[in-house]
């Protein structure tokens, strides 16, 4: 990564229990942060683990092993550091889970990750934006979308 960029953070869901592992996401100063559309399928495996550039998207009728269910921004105001980040990705993220998946979280076969901003790219870029994604908890992949899927 060069000095033009800026890194966001990731945060994973593992369980139902708790917060672990970490990776960035990088964007160029002056540009927007690595970013997907709700709905949007997700390979994962092309993203690595410790600076994403892009979130690298497909049809959801080709093999992913993640999708963006939701999306939201932080409030404005000075960085939260990583806890209230990850509380505030942790509640929104969960919150949607429901209305998009068709299952209760506590209930279904998927699981949550998120990227978030790091205290670089919310100084720097204005960045504020938590990207909620689904994987199946297995490690599995999918061919389809999840979105209503009730699993």
């Amino acid at each position: 990564m060069n000095t033009r960029t800026l890194t966001r953070s990731a945060l994973a869901v593992v369980g139902v229990a708790g917060l672990t592992a970490s990776m960035s996401a990088c964007s160029l100063l002056g540009g927007s942060v690595a970013s997907a559309e709700v709905g949007a399928c997700v390979d994962t495996t092309s993203m690595g683990t410790e600076e994403i550039t892009e979130i690298p998207t497909v049809d959801c009728s080709e093999e992913h092993d993640a999708q963006v269910f939701h999306k939201f921004d932080m409030p404005d105001g000075d960085y939260p550091g990583t806890e209230g980040i990850q509380t505030a990705a942790q509640e929104g993220c969960i919150a949607e889970f429901d209305a998009f998946v068709g299952a209760a979280y506590e209930d279904s076969a998927l699981d949550i990750n998120y990227i978030g901003p790091s205290a670089e790219s919310w100084d720097q870029a204005d960045d504020r934006e938590i990207l909620c994604f689904l994987y199946a908890m297995d490690g599995s992949t999918a061919t389809e979308s999840w979105e209503g899927s009730g699993i």
